[in-house]
């Protein structure tokens, strides 16, 4: 509650103290979700317009995305996280966990590899902050009405790993398990055609969740 209260805050300060300071470099790491899979336009999803609204305040930032569709935590560190150094990124997005789910990746494996993951940003890019998306309920899609329990408390148990070795790193959290959880009767309207990935309505939704951990980095 107290940080709710402390972004809020921060939203309504003045413009001019929150520009204070230079373009930012975000990189972004992850699944199609990063991609806007999904979304009615290339340029949507819950990333790009968060970074717009960035843009404003940062006029000249860069947004860096090497978001592969379809990759596992495993694939992020494999394929991803070696693009790092070159960038030099300010901010580094990470969004993945949700194909883990949907693969059954083991828990333990997909928490000793996020950990891994964050562990390789950190060398990488030791000033960047960085900021993790948390594993979607993938439960909540259509396509596994027949099996939501066990796919939500998997979605569960890898988010509260995603969670804890965030908060080891020093890296920001953006809530997107309690977000999805609590989608219910608005299911329909939260998904794309392909009843898996976000409509543009739950992209929105995602953005909003993003966008003041964002701007909290954007005026530090």
């Amino acid at each position: 509650m107290r940080r709710r209260r402390f972004l809020a805050a921060l939203a309504a300060a003045p413009i001019a103290a929150r520009a204070a300071g230079g373009p930012m470099r975000i990189m972004v790491l992850g699944d199609s979700l990063a991609l806007a899979t999904g979304a009615s336009r290339a340029d949507g999803g819950f990333i790009f317009p968060a970074f717009r609204r960035l843009l404003a305040l940062r006029p000249g930032s860069t947004l860096d995305n090497v978001a592969i569709g379809g990759s596992t935590v495993a694939d992020v560190l494999r394929l991803q996280a070696g693009r790092v150094a070159a960038v030099e990124p300010d901010v580094i997005l990470v969004c993945v966990g949700g194909n883990d789910v949907v693969r059954r990746t083991a828990p333990a494996a997909f928490a000793r590899d996020y950990a891994a993951l964050l562990a390789a940003l950190r060398r990488a890019a030791p000033r960047a902050h960085i900021i993790c998306c948390g594993v979607p309920d993938v439960a909540v899609s259509p396509i596994f009405a027949d099996e939501r329990a066990a796919v939500a408390e998997l979605s569960a148990a890898d988010d509260r790993a995603l969670r804890a070795a965030a908060d080891r790193a020093g890296a920001r959290f953006v809530d997107f398990f309690g977000l999805t959880h609590h989608v219910g009767a608005n299911g329909e309207r939260f998904f794309s055609r392909d009843r898996f990935h976000p409509s543009d309505a739950g992209y929105a939704l995602l953005s909003s969740e993003l966008w003041p951990v964002l701007l909290a980095d954007a005026s530090r």
